[in-house]
């Protein structure tokens, strides 16, 4: 029934912090100095976190971009990110650089898929992967995954940064035209994903940028319905703020999602299960059974035939 399906995401949501706890105790690989990690959608906002976490020592990049420009990898490690191992661009890919990359790993929580099966290696993401659900607790683990093989992403207790994301999940808002968000370093991986999530649940128009790009790009598109997160986790210099202020001083919405956190993943898990939270939470007072990308019908046609 399409309620248990709700009420089955939430479960999962509310299990992440045991099972990324426990997931924190296994044995990863480092990444090398120039690697790099392939994903696409939620697994791409992975990827970049790589290349944040790694303090610009790994790249990020979509499995496309690679496969039409296999020498980017030329002796260098490729991790690719999927957690279905289906997605076929990162098939692709993973074939255009077997030669020549010094080693391929899949990340993935079907160690016989496809993508496995034409890559060096693979490291299992410890969950039964389920077809045409939304990354919840799959995300959680694959950006666990890149930021340790990463190598700078630090300690984290997960059932805290939990219960401070449930206390904080109404510091996310949206409205009836656009919702936004910016994140400045770690926070854009945040940023991609909660923009990801609100397409998936609520079918709704929602845009990710860089909080500095945003003054410079998308500001003078914006109207009154529309709303502005911004996720201050990592924002040193206090321009979450500034804009937030700047916006409501020009009559437009804007909200700021205060990092918490003693690490930095601490930080940046803190804003996933915000916005994890807080689409769940918007989810359901929307009345939706389901997430609303279940029920799009020829759009989702659309997309599998694109990916898979």
């Amino acid at each position: 029934m399409p309620r248990d399906k709700m009420r089955a995401i939430s479960a999962e949501v509310r299990g992440q912090p045991r099972a990324l706890e426990r997931f924190a105790q296994t044995l990863l690989p480092s990444a090398s100095k120039g690697s790099i990690f392939v994903g696409a959608g939620d697994s791409y906002a992975a990827a970049l976190a790589g290349f944040y976490t790694s303090g610009g020592r790994c790249i990020a990049l979509d499995p496309y971009s690679l496969a039409e420009n296999p020498e980017i990898a030329d002796g260098l490690e490729v991790f690719f990110i999927s957690v279905s191992g289906k997605t076929a661009s990162n098939v692709a890919a993973a074939k255009r650089v077997a030669r020549t990359a010094r080693r391929t790993t899949a990340l993935t929580a079907d160690t016989a898929s496809p993508l496995a099966g034409v890559t060096d290696r693979a490291i299992s993401i410890p969950m039964t992967y389920a077809p045409k659900t939304p990354g919840m607790l799959s995300f959680s683990l694959s950006l666990l995954a890149v930021t340790r093989i990463a190598g700078e992403a630090g300690p984290c207790d997960f059932h805290r940064v939990f219960r401070l994301a449930r206390q904080d999940r109404g510091s996310i808002s949206s409205g009836a035209g656009t919702t936004y968000f910016l994140g400045n370093g770690l926070a854009y991986p945040a940023a991609l994903y909660a923009a990801a999530k609100e397409y998936e649940f609520l079918g709704a128009k929602a845009h990710a940028e860089l909080l500095e790009e945003f003054s410079h790009l998308e500001l003078f598109s914006i109207g009154r319905k529309d709303v502005v997160n911004v996720f201050g986790c990592f924002d040193g210099s206090g321009m979450a703020s500034r804009l937030v202020k700047a916006l409501g001083g020009a009559g437009y919405q804007g909200r700021v999602v205060q990092g918490r956190g003693r690490t930095k993943v601490e930080r940046l898990f803190h804003a996933v299960f915000v916005a994890q939270l807080s689409v769940l939470d918007r989810a359901k007072r929307a009345g939706f059974a389901e997430p609303i990308f279940l029920s799009s019908g020829g759009r989702l046609k659309a997309s599998d035939s694109m990916i898979f």
